[in-house]
């Protein structure tokens, strides 16, 4: 199955336990998106996401140039899933489209961000608290 991206249709912030921060979007970036620094106060989706360089997660839509609030560790958020997980696994980045996925279940190879909150399908809305 072909992970594709669709933004949760819910709010991205579900329990704020810090502030978003605003940074510049570089390319597009969707809501619920993990997204990482890739220049002076600029964010991208990595397409890679094999590092520790990644902040926290898209409130909303952007294209280039715009600027973005970022939800960061401390704060419970939806995203995407790049395969089923249960609550209480770690979830890490998926090289693809932003989406989080188990390490354990050879869905992603990206770092890790924080901790499912509920049992969910692939490609499907989660919350996460991100640490």
């Amino acid at each position: 199955m072909a992970l594709t991206w669709v933004s949760p249709t819910d709010d991205i912030i579900v329990q704020e336990g810090t502030l978003a921060y605003n940074f510049i979007a570089s390319g597009t970036i969707s809501a619920g998106q993990v997204v990482e620094v890739n220049d002076t106060m600029k964010v991208r989706v990595d397409p890679t996401a094999n590092d520790t360089s990644w902040i926290g997660v898209a409130a909303y839509d952007v294209t280039d140039d715009e600027y973005v609030a970022i939800y960061g560790p401390g704060n419970i958020v939806r995203c995407k899933s790049s395969g089923a997980i249960n609550v209480g696994n770690r979830v890490a980045i998926n090289s693809l489209y932003g989406h989080v996925g188990v390490p354990e279940a050879g869905v992603t190879n990206g770092a890790e961000v924080g901790i499912s909150l509920e049992t969910v399908a692939t490609n499907t809305s989660v919350r996460v608290l991100l640490l």
